[in-house]
């Protein structure tokens, strides 16, 4: 003869397997269970905490362009352009170029802003804004911007900027652009933070 259960019993066997993932999530979410993932699928190094900038004092090098109207409330695509910039630099910014131009029906979500020295402004503006219309060519001439990137990390050369202006991902300098295609396709799908 089986045993059998009653069917109290079962009835609460059935609700605690449907209530126990809900109750761990909760936990999870909390901090009373403290579990972070072993790895993660993003590619670009995750800033931890993110850093926060304004993109006041920023200097837009086409006329009549605002860095604050251009770039509050978008996802943006900060690269810092070398001072040397010879065959290599540029072939970063054209892979940025393709970066936009791929996430579709994303764009108008996306900014993509280089960031020039002074002295660039006015050698380079024209060569990088022939690679694409889209770029939006920024100098710091107070160097806040350039203080909040050394907090995000020194050594990378491109940084993915959120909506609410805060420095979350950056990549090294000579990364692939489709690791960074990925990252923002897969932040764009699952944030609203730009559509509130």
């Amino acid at each position: 003869m089986k045993p059998s259960l009653s069917s109290r019993t079962a009835l609460l066997v059935i609700a605690g397997m449907f209530l126990m993932p809900l109750l761990l999530a909760w936990l999870m979410y909390t901090g009373t269970i403290d579990f972070k993932p072993a790895s993660t699928r993003n590619f670009g190094r995750l800033v931890e905490p993110p850093v926060p900038m304004s993109w006041a004092g920023i200097d837009m090098i086409s006329p009549g362009e605002n860095a604050v109207e251009n770039f509050d409330g978008h996802w943006v695509v900060l690269h810092r352009v070398a001072d040397s910039c010879k065959e290599d630099c540029l072939e970063e910014v054209s892979g940025l170029r393709q970066v936009h131009k791929a996430s579709g029906r994303y764009q108008p979500r996306i900014r993509m802003a280089l960031l020039l020295s002074q002295s660039q402004a006015g050698t380079m503006a024209n060569r990088l804004q022939g690679i694409y219309q889209k770029f939006h060519l920024i100098t710091d001439p107070a160097g806040n911007l350039l203080m909040a990137l050394e907090k995000a990390g020194a050594r990378d050369n491109s940084y993915l900027i959120d909506p609410l202006g805060n420095i979350m991902m950056a990549y090294e300098a000579g990364s692939d652009p489709n690791q960074l295609k990925q990252d923002l396709k897969r932040l764009l799908t699952w944030s609203k933070l730009d559509e509130q």
